[in-house]
């Protein structure tokens, strides 16, 4: 899978997501230009394909072929070519025909066999997991009813041109995007941002900072911000989460700098445990992370708290599963132990218990998944270590509970 998910805009836009693409082609073959989002009546197909030998004039290719109907799309063979280039503007239009042409299942193999698939704004937002993103445009006029896209990149759904629109649209998408978000995860790009996505990697290409819309939260992703500081200003668990909030996403950054939003691909093989400083320089965390920064903020703010981990119990033999692992913090206030749980959207939010041993069995009974794990209280979850040398830390405390 290689995807370019592209906010839209003109070339000088999108300089940076250009140059990516023409490093990773073959040079040897064109690229298959699909501008059927477009109505042809108003924008001749023509003209948009001048644009598209405008748009990718830096990519060095022999020629842009263009397709003009939906039903020569689902005939190509897709190995003739370098990279599909999907257009914008109506996206239902692109979405139906696409699923009624045959082309979804064709094009839907290529990627999932290494293809290149650029998607400028609708092109973009069908590579998702749902298209109905934008509230007051793009009108679904040809009453499409499965509005399901691609879903290649890791459950999100897409908006293109956020925040490239007068500030009364912004605001009604977002307010839109906060309602939305309670059942799908959503990124929001301004015209000035390409992401590129493969291999579970995100590349960020553009300066200009995106939004990801989470369970009615908006976290804005840039990585110059001011999140240190405002972290150290912190004074109670509701500041603490309101600051989480709108500061964190799960994922977690490679040691070469590589991130990964909202998945665990090569997660045994990559991962390393992000210090507290690079998950809130790059606004990521798995609850590994997460767990961290709530403790070194209670631990900074004087408050009780005490650190678990819930997961398969491994060892030298067994070291070769899905990774099955939950890392969570209780606290002390006022003589009441909370649970504070903020990277499962599922139990999300600051819980109340009786006592420790309720708290424990409550949450453990909430968490999926619970065939062969264990329960672990742990001092703290050191930096740099890999997944396996992680394992090994927490084996080396007392569990709490047998295995499930």
């Amino acid at each position: 899978m290689r995807l370019f998910i592209c906010g839209g805009g003109s070339a000088e836009k999108t300089l940076l997501a250009n140059k990516k693409l023409n490093e990773i082609i073959e040079h040897d073959k064109p690229i298959l230009y699909v501008p059927l989002a477009m109505d042809e009546i108003k924008h001749p197909y023509d003209g948009c394909l001048e644009w598209a030998k405008n748009e990718l004039k830096d990519v060095d290719v022999p020629y842009i072929e263009m397709v003009r109907t939906f039903d020569e799309l689902a005939n190509k063979n897709y190995d003739n070519y370098s990279a599909i280039f999907i257009g914008g503007a109506n996206t239902y239009k692109l979405l139906k025909g696409i699923k009624e042409s045959g082309a979804f299942t064709k094009i839907k193999d290529y990627i999932d066999h290494n293809g290149i698939v650029f998607g400028g704004s609708a092109g973009a937002i069908i590579l998702g997991q749902a298209i109905n993103t934008c509230k007051y445009e793009d009108k679904n006029e040809v009453a499409l009813q499965d509005q399901m896209g691609f879903d290649e990149v890791y459950y999100y759904s897409f908006l293109c041109h956020y925040t490239n629109k007068s500030a009364e649209k912004t605001e009604l998408n977002k307010n839109y995007l906060l309602e939305l978000s309670k059942k799908q995860r959503i990124i929001a790009l301004p015209e000035e941002v390409t992401l590129y996505a493969h291999d579970g990697i995100f590349e960020i290409l553009g300066n200009k900072p995106f939004y990801i819309f989470t369970n009615r939260n908006i976290v804005t992703y840039n990585t110059k911000n001011q999140r240190v500081q405002e972290f150290n200003t912190i004074k109670t668990d509701n500041e603490l989460m309101e600051f989480m909030d709108h500061n964190i996403t799960y994922g977690w950054q490679e040691p070469n700098g590589s991130l990964h939003f909202n998945n665990l691909i090569n997660f045994r093989q990559n991962y390393r445990v992000n210090s507290m400083e690079q998950s809130l320089t790059n606004g990521l965390g798995t609850c590994i992370e997460q767990a961290k920064i709530i403790k070194q903020c209670f631990d900074r703010i004087g408050l009780e708290n005490k650190l678990f981990c819930y997961r398969t119990y491994e060892t030298e033999e067994n070291f070769d599963k899905d990774v099955i692992m939950h890392c969570f913090v209780l606290f002390k206030y006022h003589n009441i132990w909370y649970h504070f749980e903020h990277s499962s959207n599922r139990i999300k939010g600051i819980h109340p218990y009786e006592n420790i041993e309720t708290a424990l069995e409550d949450i453990t009974s909430k968490i999926e998944n619970q065939h062969n794990r264990v329960l672990t209280e742990i001092p703290d979850i050191p930096d740099n270590l890999t997944f396996k040398e992680l394992n090994d830390y927490i084996n080396s405390f007392d569990n709490l509970s047998k295995t499930r």
